[in-house]
């Protein structure tokens, strides 16, 4: 996914938004060198954190909607079989899924 993303924030040809130094598409691009370059060294939960907020910044920039995310979570679910299935309880409506903040007595 990070290549992917990389690869639409280089091809975009439209003049940039005016957003925050960690939204700007050249932080973004540099983000996603850093999955690609990190991807075997980092964990699965870092790599998905910073896959997310690279997708956050691309919607942000109008390169990305929220339907080319999804399908860009799906097409990488369904081609990785040892997917982690821990990052997905959430998704499923009819599981029972909790989260845990602690602190709570």
């Amino acid at each position: 996914m990070a290549e992917e993303c990389g690869d639409l924030i280089a091809a975009w040809d439209k003049p940039p938004l005016e957003q925050p130094a960690s939204l700007r598409l050249k932080h973004l691009q540099w983000m996603c060198n850093r999955v690609v370059n990190q991807a075997d060294n980092w964990p699965k939960t870092k790599l998905h954190r910073w896959i997310g907020f690279i997708q956050a910044g691309m919607i942000a920039n109008r390169l990305l909607r929220l339907e080319d995310a999804k399908r860009m979570f799906d097409e990488a679910k369904s081609s990785h079989p040892g997917f982690d299935q821990d990052l997905l309880d959430h998704l499923d409506p009819d599981g029972s899924f909790e989260l845990d903040i602690g602190g709570e007595g």
